[in-house]
């Protein structure tokens, strides 16, 4: 299967706890004539990805830091296109998130933010990815407030509003090869629950350390 169209994937890369790594993408839809990436667009991302990091209420761990934004370009078969390569802006520092170490989650408890389109059903009518680190407890109900629901929603928007307009890069996007042609839409608008995710895949790091005892 293949792509619609050829486009841009953004990467952020971080690490929690020191010794596991995260990530997070977000495809993004090339104007005409701006198709390639450059050093001067992910430098432009990188420091509107860390305004969002930084924000307080966002409760974004300081046991997890980001490392780097990548940025590449995506042809529709899923590669480099051929004499390309992905760009990158490295944190000189890693930068750790603005919410503290105090009530910190273990790695793979994380929430989910979705990405909307236009489309209320079908093939890539909806995206999503799962935030850094959260350094929160959840309340009496077993989720996240609704205080914090609401900053992750909004700084996202701000997030994705300030990306859309970098020079050259183009649109955040849900760009899927499913089905037989694909899809490719424009994000509108983003969705935050309040229910606590898993993602595994940030858990496999971390050293186990048994102890038993005889009956």
């Amino acid at each position: 299967m293949a792509y619609p169209i050829r486009h841009k994937l953004l990467t952020v890369v971080g690490t929690a706890y020191s010794t596991e790594q995260w990530t997070f993408g977000l495809r993004i839809i090339p104007d005409i004539g701006a198709l390639t990436v450059s050093q001067a667009q992910v430098d432009a991302c990188a420091p509107i990805i860390n305004t969002w990091y930084d924000t307080v209420a966002n409760n974004f761990s300081a046991l997890c830091s980001i490392s780097y934004v990548k940025l590449a370009p995506i042809g529709t078969d899923g590669h480099y296109p051929d004499g390309e390569d992905s760009v990158e802006s490295t944190i000189g520092m890693p930068n750790a998130g603005g919410g503290g170490t105090t009530a910190t989650m273990p790695p793979q408890c994380t929430v989910a933010i979705s990405l909307l389109t236009a489309a209320t059903r079908g093939i890539g009518h909806i995206g999503r990815f799962y935030a850094p680190l959260l350094n929160l407890t959840a309340d009496s109900t077993g989720r996240i407030s609704t205080t914090e629901q609401a900053s992750l929603m909004n700084t996202t928007r701000t997030m994705l509003n300030s990306l859309n307009a970098v020079t050259d890069l183009g649109t955040i996007g849900v760009i899927t090869k499913t089905g037989l042609s694909g899809a490719s839409r424009a994000v509108t608008g983003v969705r935050v629950g309040r229910a606590i995710d898993t993602q595994r895949r940030r858990r496999r790091s971390i050293p186990e350390e048994y102890t038993s005892v005889a009956l």
